[in-house]
């Protein structure tokens, strides 16, 4: 059978996925880490004369998010959810992997597998999120959540520091508006390039914080990503059990060490 231009797109968006999941865990992820660590950290402590505890703690604390964020990320892609064998019980038959299948198990198309629980098939992670990865996958998104607003905090006092008078608000409306450039003489320089990624930095908050929610809001109701529209309000006497469901027994540890040994009940 000759591949057609649709074959070779969907190939291409394979290799793309994988291009992306790997520069994210390598590259971009570390990188952020060592920036904010041996330029951002550095100049905030010397410009607003941090003393030697307070910059312990910046350290202690950006280094905890870093090991959640790459911990949670890591386990995420590499734990397989994936159905292998055929299971007597099986709510249904997936013809495409010739097996019975249990309640919430769906067959994916960029996995070629059936999936446990199946939740979504997340593109960065190149994986589909169920049954064993879906705790990490959560909680990377919390953390990704509360290191932005923990960098950004950080970045904004970095950046400012750079300005005068009113420098900084000038940029800033520079960049929301381009039509101020052409008003404004003074060339764009490197300063105005830090203030374009502080709202890139506010741009991944609310990207991941939307994210969180809307995961988080699904595990409390026990229910995936497919069975959201037809879900109600979260009940609160259900919440720890759906929290063990996800998290595991000892779901309290899991979500604050991605480490942590909290099997399935």
């Amino acid at each position: 059978m000759v591949p057609t231009f649709l074959d070779y797109i969907k190939k291409f968006l394979k290799v793309y996925e994988k291009v992306i999941c790997f520069g994210l865990v390598l590259f971009i992820t570390p990188g952020f880490y060592i920036f904010e660590l041996t330029i951002v950290r550095p100049s905030v402590v010397k410009i607003y004369k941090l003393s030697f505890y307070e910059e312990v703690f910046h350290i202690i604390c950006s280094t905890f998010c870093f090991i959640n964020v790459v911990g949670n990320m890591i386990l995420s892609i590499f734990t397989d959810t994936s159905l292998k064998t055929w299971i007597p019980e099986g709510d249904t038959y997936c013809e495409l992997c010739q097996i019975k299948r249990p309640a919430k198990a769906w067959h994916c198309k960029a996995c070629n597998a059936c999936i446990l629980r199946r939740d979504h098939h997340c593109f960065f992670f190149s994986r589909c999120i169920g049954l064993y990865n879906q705790r990490y996958y959560v909680a990377y998104l919390g953390y990704i959540f509360i290191s932005m607003v923990y960098s950004t905090y950080y970045n904004y006092l970095y950046v400012a520091a750079k300005f005068q008078d009113h420098g900084f608000a000038l940029s800033a409306f520079r960049i929301i508006n381009p039509l101020l450039r052409f008003m404004i003489p003074e060339p764009m320089g490197m300063n105005d390039l830090c203030v374009l990624l502080i709202f890139l930095n506010v741009g991944l908050i609310i990207w991941s914080g939307s994210l969180f929610w809307f995961h988080m809001g699904n595990v409390l109701r026990g229910v995936t990503a497919h069975e959201y529209r037809n879900s109600g309000p979260i009940d609160k006497s259900m919440w720890k059990i759906n929290l063990s469901n996800v998290f595991g027994v000892k779901w309290y540890w899991a979500l604050i060490w991605p480490f942590a040994e909290s099997p399935l009940p």
